[in-house]
């Protein structure tokens, strides 16, 4: 659902809500400082926005979601199919942020694993029996490499996670409903029909179902998905495709406390 505080418009699962020491949000564009088309809560965009927007627009995620600032760890996002794991006390968001990957995964408390997002599907996920957490970006090209089972089974081989225990939710990403693509992605992607539509000889498709059923096919159940479009509602979040390239990028985290 929709939330608002401090001005920071998010959306908060129903399925993460609730988790005792867990923080988690799928941040939208406002409460933020940066002006222009990175209006303004952008933590992206790093070549067209100043330092010190980027590091405002930071402590007011910070103190909104009473997480620390100085360890919100994102990664080099690149759409591939690459994972980080955190598993190391001593390492820094500087250490991980060069590494080009496209999910996180950690069972460190006290920390915030993230990924930013313009359109692309976010995935959040949480094995509460292990305390294991994991931030997945997933265009179609993640998705058509399958970021989001790899995470999963990753999760699995390292820290003994059991898909039936995984929490897994799906944030505002753009929909079926804007997602004009080629023949060639749907194909990619597959899923043809159950999570692309044909309109009009076009087709269109549905980032956020393709990992939902992505998710299912690993045995995870417990899902939510937001149904919210990033291009259709660019009021509240940031869309490469609504805003033709010219936007900015928004953070969804998770972190458990410790």
């Amino acid at each position: 659902m929709l939330k608002t505080i401090q001005g920071i418009t998010y959306y908060s699962s129903p399925k993460l809500e609730g988790v005792p020491g867990l923080v988690h949000a799928f941040l939208g564009r406002t409460g933020g400082v940066s002006s222009g088309h990175l209006a303004s809560l952008n933590l992206g965009r790093r070549e067209e926005d100043r330092d010190e927007n980027l590091t405002e627009n930071k402590k007011r995620v910070a103190k909104a979601f009473g997480t620390d600032g100085d360890k919100i760890f994102t990664v080099s996002q690149v759409h591939s199919d690459r994972v980080v794991i955190i598993d190391s006390t001593d390492t820094t968001p500087e250490d991980v942020k060069p590494f080009e990957a496209d999910a996180i995964i950690t069972d460190i408390k006290g920390i915030s694993i993230g990924i930013l997002t313009a359109d692309c599907v976010p995935v959040l996920f949480l094995d509460s029996r292990n305390k294991v957490m994991a931030a997945v970006h997933a265009g179609w090209k993640g998705t058509a490499s399958k970021i989001a089972s790899k995470t999963v089974k990753m999760m699995v081989e390292r820290f003994e996670s059991r898909p039936q225990e995984i929490r897994a939710a799906i944030g505002p990403a753009i929909g079926a409903c804007c997602y004009e693509v080629g023949q060639e992605v749907v194909d990619a992607v597959g899923y043809r029909g159950n999570a692309s539509v044909q309109r009009e000889g076009k087709w269109y498709l549905d980032l956020p179902r393709a990992n939902l059923l992505q998710l299912q096919e690993m045995g995870i159940a417990d899902i939510d998905v937001s149904g919210i479009c990033t291009s259709c509602r660019t009021d509240l979040f940031f869309s490469h495709r609504g805003e033709k390239g010219k936007t900015g990028r928004q953070l969804s985290f998770i972190s458990l406390g410790v």
